[in-house]
């Protein structure tokens, strides 16, 4: 599975080459970052592709073909955006899959990092706010998850 890591990040490194994010940097970092943020293969894989069908004309039924397992194909389907969706109408999409929710904290937690920022408009503290309650709202479901499985080990 590992060859599927590799594979993900040439697919993003050509999707993504010479887009740059708002501040002017190499969007490609982006995505890396959010990949190196991945805990297991399934969320690095995931973090790697997490904007390919966004910014690109690739399909779902692509990647299939390249080996990427329904699971992550599923995930990635629920943390792409439709562009005939709301900004909150998206998120509740997203979190009806734990895969993407775990990969989307990863994204919105980069996206936040005000480290390499050097000016905020009005228009960058509103996406911001509406990420950090996004990000709130899937980290509370992440710790409720986590939980309700550690009371279900003490009760049997």
């Amino acid at each position: 599975m590992d060859h599927l890591l590799e594979s993900a990040i040439r697919i993003a490194a050509k999707v993504h080459k010479g887009q740059v994010d708002r501040f002017g940097k190499p969007y490609v970092l982006h995505v890396m970052r959010v990949m190196m943020r991945g805990q297991d293969l399934e969320e690095q894989i995931l973090g790697a592709l997490h904007d390919v069908l966004e910014r690109s004309d690739l399909t779902l039924d692509e990647l299939a073909k390249k080996g990427f397992s329904e699971r992550v194909l599923v995930a990635l389907d629920h943390i792409t955006r439709r562009k005939e969706e709301t900004y909150e109408q998206y998120i509740d999409r997203v979190m009806l899959n734990n895969l993407a929710i775990r990969v989307k904290i990863h994204d919105l937690a980069d996206k936040m990092d005000l480290l390499h920022v050097e000016n905020l408009d009005l228009a960058d503290l509103k996406r911001y706010n509406r990420q950090l309650t996004a990000y709130h709202r899937m980290k509370r479901l992440v710790e409720e998850a986590k939980a309700n499985m550690v009371l279900g080990k003490i009760r049997k």
